[in-house]
């Protein structure tokens, strides 16, 4: 672009030499000076005019191209004005669409567990505890809010994600339930089971948890509901916990274990909710 302006210029300036060429020749021409006037001044005008057809005309280019330019320029801007605007409107539409769901899932919740009438307050995760072995995470809420330690901590669907181990005016620390300190009373949905759910270090990578202390007459089926006993009374009853994976032995010979999937995304979640009171069945 700064070439094609240089390039004008200099068309200009030449031109502005030819004019003042012509004027000067009209001058001496008009006076006299020149006795030959009409026998040179022929051969010399015509080209002159052609000169100046094809000056008027570049400078009409060029004032068109420079009228064209600045109102491309300002469409660009208003475009990308507009732009900006309708991605806010679309990340302000995605949050409140997002918490719509959430509310749906909360209200779906507490329609399931209405006989338990659960108080709980929202919590949002500031930071994660970075660990080969231990899950844990910061929240942006505690006792000012009404949170414990020992309360519970779930997702707006229900399922359990951990419990709150430290909790100060304006925070609290949630371990989740893939940490290997984990030790939860369980029950399976369908087949009646009960087990002892626990972290384990050999499971921690892969996301997954162990339930043993089945006994070797446990029914137990792979995609089985795991939910919360209730059993201590620190915990609910009736929590989704995950589903049984798969099926193992401890050792040859002895009893078996499951590995549970959790039903929460501990990669993916943001939003929580702290159960800070609720009845006994």
């Amino acid at each position: 672009m700064k070439d094609t302006f240089t390039k004008k210029m200099a068309v200009i300036f030449a031109a502005a030499l030819v004019i003042a060429l012509f004027a000067a020749v009209s001058i001496a021409v008009s006076t006299g000076h020149i006795d030959m006037g009409r026998v040179l001044a022929e051969p010399v005008m015509s080209p002159l005019r052609t000169m100046m057809t094809s000056l008027v005309e570049n400078l009409e280019e060029l004032y068109g191209y420079i009228y064209r330019y600045d109102k491309i320029k300002a469409e660009n801007e208003e475009l990308h004005a507009r732009i900006a605007q309708l991605e806010d409107d679309y990340r302000e539409y995605t949050e409140i669409s997002q918490e719509n769901e959430r509310l749906r899932a909360l209200l779906g919740f507490n329609a399931r567990h209405s006989s338990q009438n659960f108080q709980m307050e929202p919590i949002r995760i500031t930071s994660w505890t970075a660990s080969n072995f231990a899950s844990s995470f910061t929240a942006n809420r505690g006792t000012a809010a009404g949170i414990e330690v020992g309360d519970c901590v779930i997702t707006a669907d229900g399922y359990l994600v951990g419990r709150v181990t430290q909790a100060a005016p304006g925070s609290c620390t949630v371990v989740t339930l893939l940490d290997t300190t984990t030790s939860l009373g369980v029950a399976l949905r369908e087949t009646e089971a009960n087990g002892i759910l626990q972290g384990e270090f050999t499971l921690f990578q892969a996301g997954r948890l162990k339930l043993g202390y089945l006994g070797g007459d446990a029914n137990v089926i792979i995609g089985d509901t795991v939910l919360t006993s209730g059993r201590g009374g620190s915990i609910p009853a009736g929590l989704t916990v995950g589903y049984v994976e798969s099926l193992a032995e401890n050792a040859p010979g002895n009893d078996f274990f499951a590995v549970v999937k959790p039903a929460a995304d501990m990669t993916g979640v943001t939003d929580l909710y702290v159960i800070t009171d609720y009845l006994s069945n």
